[in-house]
């Protein structure tokens, strides 16, 4: 909504019955203008002369009634002339047009008050009241009227520019994210065609569609966003996300895809932020961890730092988890879940069970079992934050319940 201000002041101070009498004869007073343009130009068309007589009408009856109301009877009026405004534009029309149409308005609403019967006994005072709420009524409408042909002819440019600025867009995401990182003076130029003003910050997401058939439509995004989702790989960038970016990524994507957001980076490592949020994508994709909404790679960083310790962590599983080999496999794998949620919850066999779902029973007795594999290494802090990480590792890695590598 363009919004342009009207001083309600000057209707205010207009007496009401003003209004009252000038409504009755605004049919009667339009009439006898367009009566006049005929005879000045016979070849005026139906079409034109309509629009004529409809103009002169309203503008009179606007001016009543922002006299008997003036706030209210303002934001209708100005809805009005804004719809005028935007229609002059889509209709390739000069706003000068209706301009001519209020000059009309107030000509004929002056040679009306002259011809009521018995007159509006006017005096000098409140003549001046009228002709400077006339005025204040020409300007403002002019005003909107401008503001609306000015918003439709922008929106029609944008609409216009709009595929050549996402195909802007979605080649400057791929440069962003080009490795090694592009030249700043070539970045600064394509963001300049794009529009997009380039952020001190950027967080990249890449997607994965939640169900296979036809491709859904791709959704509206807002401005400031780049994307790509038609690629191999579809990918956003978001400016700035912990300022102005902050809630730009919309919730429409995601009822048909998984979103991960990478963390905040300067823009020249926008690349690091893309694989941060690969490997969080990855991760939920294989359910390690959830996959709802928006997925932050910032509030997984303990599972993405062990998921890159692959060799490390199978060479240290061979140690502290070689007790494990003695036990046969299904039951090996209830032992790890079991070890894993009592580490997590500090030996609280209530706890776990609740975590493992269920009876505590159940993991008291596993516990006396590894107590009876481990011995004293349950014993020790130290021991049990390394096999609490090893045992997060595999599950991370997708190898929970298998054999230590001997």
């Amino acid at each position: 909504m363009v919004r342009t201000g009207l001083d309600v002041r000057a209707f205010e101070a207009v007496p009401a019955w003003v209004a009252r009498r000038l409504r009755p004869h605004v049919d009667r007073a339009a009439d006898g203008l367009l009566a006049e343009l005929r005879r000045a130009d016979p070849q005026i068309g139906e079409e034109e002369a309509g629009r004529a007589r409809a103009g002169i009408a309203a503008g009179i009856r606007h001016f009543c009634d922002l006299v008997e109301d003036p706030d209210a009877g303002w934001e209708r009026v100005a809805a009005f002339y804004l719809r005028v405004g935007r229609h002059l534009a889509r209709d390739g029309r000069d706003p000068v047009e209706t301009h001519q149409a209020l000059r009309r308005s107030a000509l004929v609403a002056w040679r009306t008050l002259g011809a009521v019967p018995g007159g509006l006994d006017l005096d000098r005072a409140a003549l001046s009241l009228v002709v400077d709420a006339q005025f204040c009524y020409m300007d403002a409408v002019a005003k909107v009227i401008a503001a609306g042909y000015s918003a439709e002819v922008a929106e029609r440019r944008d609409r216009r520019e709009e595929p050549t600025r996402r195909r802007r867009g979605a080649k400057l995401l791929h440069l962003l994210l080009a490795e090694p990182p592009a030249a700043p003076a070539r970045v600064a130029a394509l963001a300049a065609d794009a529009r997009w003003p380039l952020p001190v910050t950027v967080a990249v997401a890449t997607a994965r569609r939640r169900r296979s058939g036809p491709a859904p439509a791709p959704p509206a995004l807002p401005d400031g966003l780049l994307a790509d989702l038609a690629a191999a790989e579809p990918c956003l960038i978001v400016p700035d996300p912990d300022g102005r970016g902050r809630g730009l990524l919309p919730a429409a994507p995601l009822r048909d895809w998984t979103v991960a957001l990478g963390p905040a980076v300067p823009v020249a490592r926008a690349a690091d932020s893309l694989r941060w949020a690969r490997e969080t994508l990855a991760l939920a994709t294989r359910g390690v961890i959830p996959d709802g909404g928006l997925i932050r790679s910032a509030e997984h960083v303990p599972v993405l730092v062990v998921s890159r310790a692959g060799e490390l962590i199978d060479d240290a599983a061979a140690v502290r988890l070689a007790p494990l080999l003695a036990v046969p496999p299904p039951r090996r794998e209830r032992l790890a879940e079991t070890l894993l949620a009592l580490l997590e919850h500090n030996f609280n066999a209530a706890d776990a069970s609740r975590r493992l779902r269920v009876h505590p029973q159940t993991v008291r007795y596993r516990l006396r079992a590894l107590r009876d594999l481990f011995g004293d290494e349950l014993r020790d802090p130290r021991r049990c934050r390394e096999m609490e990480l090893i045992l997060h590792a595999r599950m991370v890695n997708g190898d929970r319940g298998q054999a230590p590598a001997r």
